[in-house]
């Protein structure tokens, strides 16, 4: 049976698109080495209509155990194994960048769409894992937010976070964004990951997907050299470079602080793709025009400031100026203090083009803390945390929750006790809301009202970490901020 296997594993890549033809034999022996078979069958098979390679690859990985040929039966090792196996029926790293490039000259969006394609068909985006995410929106305040339970990939705690960024390693490849992956066949396991090499600011930067695809085309663009997330005046550079060779993507960058940002701080990378987040929508409060840049304040959770100019020279001076001031801004009256022993102040940005339009959404950040808030006090608040404990991070700035996958259990106990108005045992992570949640539920559709309610709670959280405040002494402040901005623009 095992011939059979590897027969259709190599239909299947011809068949999708991510074989040539060509390489039929060159595939079927590569697999055979990798399997350790001396010879190969080349019996007729039935050829199966399926858009991703699971079901083909699970009898193979199930023979690989069997033959102990992988020592230990772990979901890790599995996909360390597939990775190899997938690698002997896509193209070499230079091939891909080849074909990326020529499409790229004729069509930007036709290169994204043919690396998106071959990095979903090699499985290495499995979609058969990212398909089980929880996926619905929700109207709040603020507009209609993306609300996803993440089931394909582990909570991180922030204390984890912010030991990475003062870890040191010697190992290889240092940390799991480095070019060194390609091919990699080590842990966590990518031998068939594929990079694009792409020039930002006059650097060398590399695109890939992210395995976990949170929206459309969730894509990553990560440094060459392997140096901490630091976002400064190249970041909006960079970020305006990406998105005049790629207009149909956005690009942002997390902070390059702890505690402000869910990312991996040991790499300087980007994320970007091509999804409309709720942010994009949010009501325009005030605006002005400043040369050729319009300032506009946003509703928003959190404290954000968009930028907008036809003009890129003068959006990325504009983006600087913002960036500058707010790293040294103090405003006690509102717990906003820039630098104790170390900086506080930080700044998400997120870049987009309309048509000929450079947009530049700035979310103002801090990640101080405090004996109340040893998390962060601009961070997801105590009575939060049962839904949401992880730092706010670049997606979820744009309205795009991504919530624990404990919450696929969770949701439906706490469902059982408001149908059945019992109250969860005091010790449960979700005592206190249920009650309050009792307190609301009068028999309406009971999916849809938690659907909403667990928007709200997640609203909550990115209230939280605004700086300013939905109250409007509060909001009085960060008037008096952006004024201070405009000043600080028509002076220069």
């Amino acid at each position: 049976m095992i011939n059979s296997y590897i027969k259709q594993l190599v239909q299947y890549g011809i068949k999708q698109g991510i074989l040539d033809s060509m390489d039929y034999s060159y595939s079927i022996n590569k697999l055979c080495d990798l399997l350790m078979l001396p010879s190969f069958n080349d019996i007729e098979v039935e050829e199966l209509n399926i858009k991703e390679p699971s079901s083909v690859l699970k009898p193979i990985l199930d023979y690989v155990v069997s033959q102990k040929i992988i020592e230990v039966d772990t979901v890790l090792n599995r996909d360390m194994f597939e990775a190899k196996l997938m690698d002997c029926i896509i193209p070499r790293p230079s091939e891909v960048v080849t074909q990326f490039n020529e499409l790229w000259w004729k069509d930007t969006k036709e290169a994204t769409d043919y690396f998106y394609h071959l990095s979903k068909k090699s499985n290495y985006i499995k979609t058969s894992r990212t398909d089980k995410n929880i996926i619905w929106k929700s109207e709040t305040p603020f507009g209609l937010l993306d609300m996803t339970v993440n089931l394909s990939k582990p909570e991180k705690d922030p204390l984890d976070i912010i030991a990475s960024k003062n870890k040191t390693e010697n190992s290889y490849p240092k940390c799991l964004l480095c070019k060194e992956h390609v091919g990699y066949s080590g842990r966590p396991g990518r031998s068939s990951h594929r990079i694009i090499p792409l020039e930002l600011n006059e650097e060398l930067f590399h695109l890939q997907y992210s395995p976990y695809v949170y929206y459309n085309e969730h894509c990553i663009v990560l440094k060459n050299e392997h140096e901490p997330m630091n976002v400064s005046d190249k970041t909006f550079k960079r970020l305006f470079d990406f998105v005049d060779q790629f207009p149909h993507y956005f690009l942002g960058s997390n902070a390059g602080l702890p505690i402000v940002g869910g990312s991996i701080l040991s790499h300087e990378h980007y994320q970007g793709g091509s999804h409309h987040f709720a942010i994009e929508d949010a009501e325009v409060q005030s605006e002005i025009k400043v040369k050729e840049v319009t300032i506009k304040k946003i509703k928003w959770p959190l404290s954000v400031i968009r930028l907008e100019s036809g003009n890129r020279d003068q959006i990325i001076h504009a983006a600087i100026t913002l960036f500058d001031l707010w790293e040294q801004y103090n405003d006690e009256s509102v717990g906003i203090i820039s630098k104790t022993d170390e900086p506080h102040n930080a700044i998400t940005p997120i870049a987009r083009k309309q048509d000929d339009v450079y947009i530049l959404d700035m979310a103002l950040r801090n990640n101080r803390t405090s004996d109340l808030y040893p998390l962060g006090i601009f961070h997801p608040h105590s009575e939060n945390h049962n839904i949401k404990k992880e730092n706010i991070g670049l997606i979820e700035v744009m309205g795009l929750a991504v919530l624990p996958a404990r919450l696929q259990t969770e949701l439906p106990m706490i469902k059982d006790a408001l149908l059945s108005k019992k109250d969860l045992d005091k010790d449960n992570i979700h005592y206190e809301w249920k009650k309050e949640l009792q307190s609301k539920y009068n028999n309406q559709n009971i999916a849809e009202f938690l659907h909403n309610e667990v928007a709200l709670k997640f609203t909550s959280c990115l209230e939280d970490a605004g700086v300013y405040k939905q109250e409007e002494s509060s909001q009085v402040r960060f008037d008096v901020f952006i004024n201070n901005y405009i000043k600080e623009l028509h002076h220069q």
